[in-house]
C-alpha cells in the first residue's frame, strides 16, 4: 500500500479506539482448562494450577480426576496460568485474555521431567522441552505469539522469522530455512500433509511463479492454535521432505463459551465462531469463513495494473471427547481462488513493463477425521483418515502495447491469448497411524505407518511456438548466435494420469541413562510413482548434565520426493528419484532463568541426487545434483513476563550447489550468509500491547548476465534479451526492515472491539527479492517489498456461555 495511505490507516485505527474508549469497565469471565499427559494423553489429577497477573497469585486450585480445573468470576484482563505436578516439568501459558461472558480454555500437556527439573525449568503449555520425542532445537509458537508478531498481520508463515535459521522477507507467504527453499519445508496441518497454503503463487500478472509461497495465507488471523517448528534432523516420525518441519495445529474451539466475530471492510467480509458445537454434547467447533475480493483496494490505492483476486476460504474443526480414553477430531478446509489479467490492466503498467494476460482458477479441499485412544496407563494410539484435492486450471497469454502506437487502448493493442494453457489435479487418499508407548520409567517406544493413494492429472499445452528473452547459455538454439530460445508445442507440451500409492513406517525408542538419553530410529519410504523404495536412519543423543542445561547431537538420512509438477513437465521424468539429505546437529541449550532461554546449534548437510533441469526448452530433469549447506543458529529468548518478551536471533549460512552441468560450485538461490533479528512485545496494559521487529538479512544471489539487443534483427519489433551466463555469481542488496504494531482490544456494551496497526517495512527500504526482465527496453525490474506496508484489522466480538 502507497505510503500517502498510512497517515489515512494510523486515523481510522485511533478513531476506533477513541470510540472504544468510552466504555464502561468490564464485569469478569472465568478461566478453565485440562492437564494431560504429553505421552499418553490421559488425564494428570491433583495437579496444582496458579492463575497469575502481574506476578502475583489470584487464585489457586487443584485438577480433579479428570485432570480439569476451573476459576469463576475472574475480573476481565491478561493472565497467565501455572501448573505444577510432582514428575512433570513445571508449565506456564502466558497471555490468557480474559473477557466479560466469556470463559477462556487453556489445556497443559505436561511434559515427564525429575523433581528437580520442577523447580527450575518453566516451559509453555505446549513446549517440547525435555520431551524425548521432540528434537531439542524444536521451538513452539503459540496463538498469542503467532497474533501480534509485528509485520505479519497474523500470518503463521510470516510470524516464523523471528526463530533462528529462518528468514521471510514478509512479502510473500513463505519463509526458507538454512539455504533450503520454501519448497523444501514439509507442513502438516493436524498432522496431515497439505501444502496448498498460500493463495495466487502465481497471481499479480506475474509470469513466474512465486517459488514456494504465495501473496495470501489462506488461514485467517487466530485459526492457528500453535505451529511447532523444527529447522532439521527432527525424528523418523516424518519425511517427504528435507528443509525443515512445520507443525500446524488449527485451534480447538472452546468447549465452555461462544464467541462471535465479524469483520467488513473495503475487501471483504470475514466471519468466525469459537465454542460449543449445540449439537453433541462434549463438542467443540471453530468455524472461520472468508469472502475477499481485491478489486476495489486496487482500484482505491491506484494499483490498477494488478487485475482481479477474489478469494474465499472456508475452515471448520469440531473436537469430541467421547470418554477418558476416546477423542474423535473432524477437519476440513476449502480454498478457492481465481485471478484474472486482462489488457486493460497491462496498459496500466508503469512503462509497459508488465503485459502478461492471465486467466486462472484453483480449488484445494481437506477433509480428514483422527481418532486418538489412550489404551491402559501408559499408551496412545492414533489414526487420521484424509482426502486432499487440488483442481487448478489457467491460461497465459500477452499483450503487445508498443505496437499499437503512441496512445495504446485495449481496442488497439494487439493481444495473443491463450498461449498457454493448464490444468493440474491432485488427489490423494490417505491413513496415517501412530502409536506411543512408555516402557518402564526410562524408556519411550513410538511407530507408526503411512499409506496413500495418490490420483495426479496433469496436462500444459502451448497453442504456438513461444519467444522466450531470458535464457541460459546451455538451453537449446537451432543456430547459436540466435540470442533467444523459442518453446514449440512440439517439445514444451506435456500430458501425465497417473495414480500410484506412496508407503511409509517408521520406529524409534528413546531410553533414559542416566544423563543420557538415546533416541535411535528408522524409517521406510517407497514412491509408487519412481518404483524406488528407501530406508532412512536417525539417531540422537542428548546429555543434560543439570536442570536447566542440554547438549544434543545426532542426524540422520532425510530423501524428499520429487514434486508432482516436476514429474509432470516431461514423460522421462517419471523416473526421477528422492532427492537425499544427510543431516548432522551439534546442539546446546540453558534457561539462563526460568523465564530466559539460550541456544545454539551448528550444522551440516550433504545434499546428493538433487533434481536438475538442464534445458528450459524440454522440462526434462535428472538426478545429477549436489550440495551441501553449513551453518550456526543462535537465539536468546525471553518468555511473556513481568508484562513484556522479547528474543534475539543470529544465523550464519553457507549453502552451496553443483549442478554437474560443467560450471562448478554456486550459491544456492536461498543462500543468506548472515541474518539478524530481534522483535520485543510490551503488553503496556490489559487493552494496549505494542510489539516491534528488526530483520537483517544478506541479499540472495542472482545471476550473471549480459544484454542482446534488437535480437530479432528486422523480424520482428525491438527486444532485448537477457543471457545468463553465470549461475548466482553475484548477489542482491542486503535486507533489513523494521516492523511495528498495535494492538487494542476493549469491551462496549455486549461487543468487544479487538483492533490492530501492522506496519511492514516502515522506513520504507526498497528490499529487492529478484528481477524481472523487461525485453521491450532491455532493463532488470527489481522486484520486492519497496514502501511501508500498513494493515489495519477492526472486528467485534459477541461473547456468551451457555446457560448464563
Amino acid at each position: 500500500m502507497p505510503q500517502r495511505f498510512l497517515p489515512l490507516v494510523a486515523l481510522t485505527f485511533c478513531a476506533s479506539v477513541s470510540l472504544a474508549a468510552q466504555a464502561q469497565q468490564a464485569a469478569a469471565g472465568g478461566v478453565r482448562g485440562r492437564v494431560v499427559d504429553s505421552v499418553t494423553g490421559r488425564a494428570v489429577p491433583m495437579a496444582t494450577v496458579h492463575l497469575m497477573r502481574n506476578q502475583r497469585v489470584q487464585g489457586t486450585v487443584e485438577a480433579d480426576s479428570a485432570g480439569e480445573f476451573s476459576f469463576d468470576q475472574v475480573p476481565e484482563g491478561v493472565y497467565s496460568v501455572e501448573v505444577e505436578e510432582q514428575g512433570y516439568v513445571k508449565a506456564v501459558q502466558a497471555d490468557v485474555r480474559v473477557v466479560l461472558r466469556r470463559v477462556a480454555a487453556v489445556e497443559f500437556a505436561l511434559v515427564r521431567g525429575s523433581d528437580e527439573m520442577l523447580a527450575e525449568v518453566v516451559v509453555s503449555a505446549r513446549a517440547t522441552a525435555g520431551d524425548p520425542r521432540a528434537t531439542p532445537n524444536t521451538v513452539q509458537l503459540e496463538r498469542e505469539e503467532i497474533r501480534r508478531n509485528p509485520g505479519s498481520a497474523g500470518d503463521v508463515f510470516r510470524a516464523l522469522d523471528v526463530l533462528p535459521g529462518v528468514v521471510s522477507t514478509g512479502e510473500f507467504s513463505s519463509f526458507t530455512v538454512r539455504g533450503n527453499g520454501p519448497r523444501d519445508n514439509l507442513i502438516l496441518i493436524d498432522g496431515i500433509p497439505f501444502d496448498k497454503v498460500a493463495h495466487f503463487d502465481e497471481s499479480f500478472g506475474e509470469q513466474e511463479a512465486v517459488d514456494g509461497g504465495g501473496r495470501y495465507s489462506i488461514f485467517a488471523p487466530n485459526i492457528i492454535g500453535s505451529a511447532r517448528f523444527s529447522p532439521g534432523g527432527w525424528r523418523a516420525a516424518e519425511g517427504g521432505r528435507n528443509g525443515s518441519l512445520l507443525e500446524l495445529q488449527i485451534a480447538d474451539g472452546n468447549p465452555v463459551s461462544s464467541t462471535a466475530g465479524a469483520r467488513v471492510d473495503i475487501i471483504g467480509v470475514e466471519a468466525d465462531y469459537d465454542g460449543p458445537s449445540y449439537v453433541a454434547d462434549n463438542t467443540s467447533l471453530l468455524l472461520s469463513a472468508r469472502q475477499f475480493d481485491f478489486s476495489n483496494l486496487f482500484e482505491a490505492i491506484d494499483e490498477k495494473d494488478i487485475g482481479t483476486q477474489r478469494l474465499t476460504d472456508f475452515i471448520v474443526k469440531s473436537v469430541t471427547d467421547l470418554n477418558d480414553d476416546h477423542r474423535l477430531e473432524l477437519l476440513a478446509i476449502h480454498a478457492g481462488e481465481d485471478s484474472k489479467r486482462t489488457v486493460e490492466n497491462a496498459l496500466e503498467s508503469e512503462n509497459f513493463e508488465d503485459v502478461g494476460l492471465e486467466d486462472s482458477k484453483q480449488d484445494s479441499t481437506l477433509f480428514g477425521v483422527t481418532w486418538r485412544w489412550s489404551p491402559g496407563e501408559v499408551a496412545q494410539f492414533r489414526n487420521t483418515f484424509y482426502y486432499r484435492n487440488s483442481d487448478t486450471t489457467g491460461t497465459e497469454g500477452e499483450a503487445y502495447p508498443d505496437l499499437a502506437g503512441p496512445d495504446p487502448t485495449p481496442a488497439t493493442t494487439p493481444v495473443r491469448e491463450n498461449i498457454l494453457r493448464i490444468k493440474e489435479r491432485e488427489t490423494e487418499i490417505g491413513w496415517r497411524s501412530d502409536f506411543s508407548t512408555l516402557l518402564g520409567s526410562d524408556g519411550l517406544f513410538s511407530a507408526g505407518a503411512r499409506v496413500a493413494r495418490v490420483d495426479l492429472d496433469f496436462d500444459r499445452r502451448l497453442s504456438g511456438d513461444w519467444t522466450r528473452y531470458v535464457y541460459e547459455q546451455s538451453d537449446f538454439r537451432p543456430d547459436p548466435a540466435q540470442h533467444y530460445i523459442v518453446l514449440t508445442p512440439e517439445e514444451y507440451d506435456s500430458t501425465l494420469s497417473a495414480a500410484e500409492t506412496q508407503i511409509a513406517a517408521y520406529a524409534d525408542y528413546a531410553w533414559t541413562l542416566g544423563d543420557f538419553t538415546w533416541t535411535p530410529g528408522m524409517r521406510y519410504e517407497r514412491d509408487g510413482f519412481s518404483g524406488k523404495s528407501v530406508v532412512a536412519p536417525r539417531l540422537l543423543l542428548s546429555w543434560q548434565p543439570d536442570a536447566v542445561t542440554r547438549v544434543w547431537t545426532g542426524g540422520g538420512v532425510y530423501y524428499q520426493a520429487p514434486r508432482y509438477l516436476d514429474i509432470a513437465a516431461d514423460p522421462s521424468n517419471l523416473d526421477l528419484k528422492s532427492e537425499r539429505s544427510t543431516q548432522w546437529v551439534l546442539g546446546y541449550s540453558r534457561h539462563l532463568r526460568d523465564d530466559l532461554r539460550f541456544s545454539a546449534e551448528g550444522y551440516y548437510q550433504k545434499l546428493d541426487d538433487l533434481i536438475v533441469f538442464d534445458d528450459r526448452t524440454t522440462n526434462a530433469a535428472a538426478n545429477i545434483g549436489e550440495g551441501s549447506a553449513t551453518g550456526v543458529d543462535l537465539m536468546l529468548a525471553k518468555r511473556m513476563s513481568r508484562g513484556w518478551s522479547a528474543s534475539a536471533t543470529y544465523s550464519y549460512s553457507r549453502a552451496r550447489r553443483d549442478d554437474k552441468l560443467g560450471e562448478g560450485e554456486y550459491a544456492s538461490d536461498w543462500d543468506r550468509p548472515h541474518a539478524f533479528g530481534i522483535v520485543g512485545v510490551w503488553q503496556a496494559s490489559d487493552r494496549w500491547t505494542f510489539s516491534a521487529k528488526w530483520k537483517y538479512a544478506s541479499g540472495r544471489p542472482t545471476d550473471a548476465f549480459v544484454v542482446h539487443s534488437d535480437v530479432l534483427g528486422g523480424a520482428g519489433p525491438v527486444r532485448y534479451s537477457k543471457e545468463l551466463t553465470r549461475t548466482n555469481a553475484e548477489r542482491l542488496p542486503a535486507y533489513h526492515s523494521l516492523s511495528l504494531r498495535a494492538d487494542y482490544q476493549r469491551r462496549f456494551g455486549p461487543l468487544s472491539l479487538v483492533a490492530y496497526l501492522d506496519i511492514l517495512n516502515v522506513y520504507g527500504r526498497e528490499n529487492a527479492n529478484g528481477y524481472e526482465w523487461d525485453e521491450r527496453r532491455g532493463v532488470n525490474i527489481i522486484e520486492g517489498l519497496d514502501e511501508a506496508l500498513p494493515t489495519i484489522g477492526l472486528r467485534f466480538e459477541y461473547s456468551w456461555t451457555p446457560g448464563e
